[in-house]
């Protein structure tokens, strides 16, 4: 092939079913293939098939995939695909396509990796062509009798997939299902709590290491269990960030919940000196448990507040979980270049509004137990 589709052509590019046609080929006497696209068996009446070495798959899949308005031209015999930017036309027996831009004039012309064939009133597609083009990976399973097509790290999918993404541990009737995938995004959500299910419009990155959590529990204390969820939006050196939302069932209303970094910032203050050869950082926590401490990071003045800084850092490190009905978060204390000294431990509790701060405590890192002074 001879570039890559642009995302604006692939989601018109790849769908449809069309009248016969003298190109339309025989059908083939072995049992036809089953397709499963995005772990739901779909298109029963135009089943895959091998044709001279090459695996096809019909175009019309891809509506799995990419929202966009079919019409055949019977005259013709192509099959156009549009959307509000742009037309891909498809013709049976042509190994290219034609791609027109609507907003502005040009298009261009590519190579697919087969020709596009009509079987049965249906146009078909390589599978090779559906995987460079969109990303999805098209996989026959060991057995040789089902094709498997799940979306890829640009592939976008428009299905609510059969499988949950989560199920609360002590209520399986309570789960989480994407609404939407798009590339390596999930945009929307689908709440089931006791077979209601309910849209949230919720954003999130897809990390298939990370995935999001759900519990149940009445994180509240109102007497009925919320749904919680909590989703990781990123990892990497010394980061992990996370949000959490908690959603009363009964009338499907979020409640707000003040981001761990946030809460634990208008109760914690700290400040930075040097000591000798020591740097001193001295922690203050109001609230509910007020309390005061020293740090001694021994025999580190030479690094200087150049590196050290004047504060400790919070939030490069966030936790969040619920365990015995009460809605927890660890945050970081860092202090210079994304060095840990310990953690800040939130417990949160009703409000008038929604969630609040309940309570926090600073537990130091193994280095740093040893050197407070209280």
């Amino acid at each position: 092939m001879k570039k890559l589709i642009t995302a604006a052509a692939i989601a018109l590019l790849l769908a449809g079913h069309a009248a016969g046609s003298s190109i339309d080929i025989a059908h083939s006497a072995a049992a036809p293939l089953s397709l499963v696209v995005d772990g739901q068996a779909v298109l029963p009446g135009a089943p895959p098939f091998h044709s001279g070495g090459t695996l096809y798959v019909p175009a019309r899949a891809l509506l799995e995939y990419f929202p966009t308005e079919l019409q055949w031209n019977n005259t013709l015999k192509q099959l156009t695909l549009s959307t509000s930017w742009d037309k891909t036309i498809l013709t049976p027996g042509s190994a290219s396509i034609q791609v027109t831009y609507l907003q502005t004039d040009g298009g261009y012309q590519d190579d697919l990796d087969a020709p596009v064939l009509l079987k049965a009133g249906r146009v078909y597609i390589a599978a090779a062509t559906l995987d460079s083009l969109t990303g999805a990976v098209t996989e026959l399973n060991p057995g040789g009798s089902r094709v498997n097509i799940t979306p890829g790290s640009l592939s976008t999918t428009v299905r609510v997939p059969a499988a949950p993404l989560a199920i609360a541990e002590n209520n399986p009737k309570v789960r989480l299902y994407a609404a939407l995938k798009d590339g390596n995004t999930y945009k929307g959500f689908i709440l089931e709590v006791n077979g209601k299910k309910q849209h949230f419009n919720w954003t999130v990155s897809r990390d298939y290491s990370h995935p999001p959590q759900l519990f149940y529990a009445d994180v509240d204390s109102d007497g009925k269990p919320e749904a919680t969820v909590v989703f990781t939006l990123g990892t990497g050196t010394s980061l992990v960030a996370q949000e959490v939302h908690v959603v009363k069932p009964e009338q499907w209303k979020e409640i707000s919940v003040p981001a761990a970094d946030k809460a634990a910032s208008a109760v914690v203050s700290s400040s930075i000196s040097l000591d000798k050869n020591d740097v001193l950082l001295k922690l203050e926590l109001t609230g509910l448990k007020p309390s005061k401490m020293t740090l001694r990071l021994q025999d580190r003045a030479e690094d200087g507040l150049k590196y050290f800084g004047s504060k400790a850092a919070i939030g490069a490190v966030t936790y969040y979980s619920v365990e015995n009905n009460k809605l927890l978060a660890d945050t970081s204390l860092m202090v210079g270049m994304t060095e840990s000294v310990g953690t800040l431990k939130l417990e949160y509790k009703a409000g008038k509004t929604g969630m609040e701060l309940g309570s926090i405590a600073f537990e130091p890192d193994e280095r740093g137990e040893a050197i407070v002074e209280k």
